[in-house]
């Protein structure tokens, strides 16, 4: 259970999806994760891994559509982001050393929910950073049945070159302790309160984007800055090491928009293309969110994911 300073509900106006349960989790590093619960038969469970500046309740429709299809759903607040614990109590940046931090999030909800878990087969449903996280950990786990990817970030959107000098540069100021900056990432989780819609690199959906920002203004609790240096560092470090690894040995079904600016398109070509039981859906005129896109566009990812799932968990 969580100390007094945190509280698993958001503020009176964030939208709650009725009949689960939000609660926390205390890691082995004593963090406390947040995490909802959504009990809906005996199919199967998903577990979403949301993306970074991303919390539980963005997640609503989701939710949503697989408790429709009668699958019960875990999602979860990743540590510095949602209304997990923050690191220094920050809102202004996103931080870990290592990315096996999130590892350890994941770990401990999973084994304190064991019990209810492991009763039903488990799906693993995940969104950019979340995509990240999410393959780490099918290599080290078996015992998801499929996976789904949504827009993952198995690769910057810079070139090589960018990378090999901003690096060195990192690890220098990191060395000077100075880990802590900010990097001026493109997608600061705040920049959406004062960036016009029409100059967004996430949707074309003006609702989804509108409710997004009143969800800010109403608490910014759930708002995320940039990534410290360190945060860079470690991602970088672990997509170079996943980018060696091979392709985790169940059905996965990635889902990538066509207009994506956040995440590398070149990386997710090139994993899918080595994944023998992987199925690559490219969307015409998406953005990065692609679960949160046009009604065409969502119309279309359900109708595969229903393809997808009906093969996996027949009627």
């Amino acid at each position: 259970m969580a100390n007094s300073k945190l509280n698993p509900l958001p503020r009176l106006g964030i939208k709650l999806l009725p009949g689960g349960i939000l609660d926390y989790v205390q890691t082995e590093d004593r963090k406390f994760i947040r995490y909802g619960y959504w009990e809906k038969g005996d199919k199967a469970t998903v577990i979403i891994l949301p993306g970074r500046t991303e919390y539980i309740e963005k997640y609503n429709t989701v939710i949503q559509e697989f408790l429709d299809r009668n699958f019960s759903v875990l999602c979860i607040d990743w540590r510095g982001q949602g209304l997990s614990q923050r690191p220094h109590g920050r809102i202004d940046i996103g931080h870990v050393k290592d990315f096996f931090e999130y590892q350890m999030d994941l770990e401990t909800i999973l084994e304190n929910l064991k019990n209810t878990l492991d009763n039903r087969p488990k799906i693993l449903f995940s969104h950019s950073m979340g995509g990240c996280i999410g393959l780490r950990y099918l290599l080290r786990d078996n015992t998801f049945k499929c996976s789904i990817f949504s827009a993952p970030l198995w690769g910057l959107p810079v070139s090589e070159f960018t990378i090999s000098i901003l690096i060195p540069i990192f690890n220098l100021v990191i060395s000077m302790g100075l880990g802590l900056v900010a990097y001026p990432y493109k997608i600061d989780g705040f920049n959406i309160l004062t960036k016009p819609f029409e100059k967004n690199v996430l949707t074309k959906n003006l609702e989804f984007y509108n409710e997004m920002r009143d969800n800010l203004l109403i608490d910014p609790r759930l708002g995320l800055g940039p990534p410290t240096l360190y945060w860079v560092k470690a991602l970088n470090d672990e997509l170079f090491k996943l980018s060696k690894m091979p392709p985790p040995e169940i059905p996965q079904l990635t889902f990538m928009g066509d207009l994506d600016k956040v995440i590398s398109k070149k990386a997710i070509k090139s994993r899918m293309a080595r994944t023998p039981l992987g199925e690559l859906k490219i969307l015409t005129n998406s953005m990065h969110e692609v679960f949160f896109e046009t009604t065409e566009i969502k119309e279309e990812i359900w109708e595969e994911m229903d393809k997808f799932l009906n093969k996996i968990f027949p009627n």
